[in-house]
Order: structure tokens, then C-alpha cells, then sequence
């Protein structure tokens, strides 16, 4: 998980963040636009998530970098999309793989070097507090998609290689997986990403002055 900030200014990691599209123009834009709106339309969250969401009380600026044309894309970020509507405090926005590199540059320093823009990793999640510190990232997918992507990649003859590029299972195939637990899994993983920013931010807090006890006498 990553947790760095890097040495830009606050003021030009905020103008290259709300530079990037929201969810709303990347979908008006994609040429995935009708799958990315089904997918929206059909995903459904537990109530835990959605409550937690809903009551999360610290702004985060959260950042995916996405592959237009995978299915992982068209499976996550409806996802995201779904559990940043939830609460004023969440902000989502949409970075394609291609125009990612400067952007990233300037929100991670340095270390955006490490970050990997091939499609076995994305989509990528990344999370900024107010400060613009990078609290975390999560990405492409929950880990409970493995016994699925096992089964998957069993009844392949051949699945390519690292060299040649892996081969992804297709768009159907994916939508089917995530709804039937995976979008659940999804929304888990990342309210767990925003309750390890929550205990950080709490633990980083000045604390509050003591009030004076109005009961004491005088």
C-alpha cells in the first residue's frame, strides 16, 4: 500500500487533481460509455458499506487510473463511482492510462516511478487527504476474485504470457463475477482503505484543548 507525499506544492497537486475528469465527463467521453452505465445501474451495496460511506467523516480526494478498453475497468469503477456518490466528502476523478504519467508525476514525486500503468494493474485506486498526502492505494481488484479468475484461467488452452501480454477475461464474463459478490468484496476492500485513513488521520490529530469543568467550584 502506498503512503507518500512528494515535494510539488499543495496548490499544483490540486489543479492537476480537479484537472482530471470526473465521473460524469470520463463517462460522457469513454467509448465504454453504455457498459460503464449498465454496470452502474446494476450494482446494488450492502447496507454496511453504504452506511459507512454515507457517515465517513474526513475529505478524500480519491484518484483512479484506469485502461479504457478493459473489462477490469468496466467491472471496478462503477463500483468506486457508486460508493463516492454516497458522500459529499468523497471526491472521485478518472485519469486514463496514457494521459496518467504527469499527472502522477506531480501528486507522487518520485515514487510515481514505482507505479505500475500495465493492465494486470489497473484500475488503480490512489487516495489524497486535504494535505495532499497519499494515504493508500487499492487496485485492480478484490482479492476474493482469485477462486473466479482460477476456474477461468483453467478452462484456457492457452493464456498467453507475461511477454506476449495475458489474456483478461472478457467483459461478461467479469460483470458476472462482480455481481455475484465481488462488487460487495470491492466495496469491503476500499471502505477498509478509508478506515485505515481514518485511524491515521485521528492518530495525527493535535488534541483538543481541555474544556474547563463548569461543574468545579470556584
Amino acid at each position: 500500500m502506498l503512503a507518500f507525499s512528494s515535494a510539488h506544492s499543495a496548490g499544483a497537486k490540486s489543479l492537476v487533481y480537479h484537472t482530471a475528469p470526473t465521473v460524469a465527463e470520463y463517462l460522457e467521453a469513454t467509448r465504454q460509455r453504455d457498459l460503464l452505465k449498465a454496470r452502474l445501474r446494476e450494482i446494488r451495496l450492502a447496507p454496511h458499506a453504504q452506511a459507512y460511506v454515507v457517515s465517513y467523516p474526513h475529505v478524500v480526494y480519491l484518484l483512479t487510473v484506469v485502461a479504457e478498453d478493459s473489462p477490469a475497468t468496466i467491472a471496478v469503477l462503477p463500483v468506486l463511482a457508486h460508493l463516492a456518490a454516497m458522500c459529499p466528502r468523497l471526491t472521485l476523478r478518472v485519469l486514463e492510462r496514457e494521459a496518467a504519467a504527469g499527472s502522477l508525476a506531480t501528486l507522487l514525486g518520485e515514487q510515481a516511478a514505482t507505479i505500475r500503468l500495465d493492465d494486470a494493474h489497473l484500475p488503480l485506486l490512489l487516495a489524497f487527504d486535504q494535505a495532499w498526502q497519499c494515504h493508500g492505494s487499492w487496485g485492480p481488484h478484490p482479492r476474493a476474485i482469485e477462486p473466479y479468475l482460477a476456474k477461468w484461467q483453467a478452462g484456457q488452452p492457452e493464456m498467453g504470457t507475461p511477454e506476449t501480454g495475458l489474456r483478461e477475461p472478457p467483459v461478461h464474463e467479469m460483470r458476472l463475477w462482480y455481481n455475484s459478490g465481488l462488487n460487495q468484496a470491492c466495496a469491503q476492500e476500499v471502505c477498509a482503505l478509508l478506515a485505515g485513513i481514518h485511524d491515521r488521520l485521528k492518530e495525527a490529530a493535535p488534541p483538543q484543548a481541555q474544556q474547563p469543568d463548569d461543574t468545579a467550584e470556584g
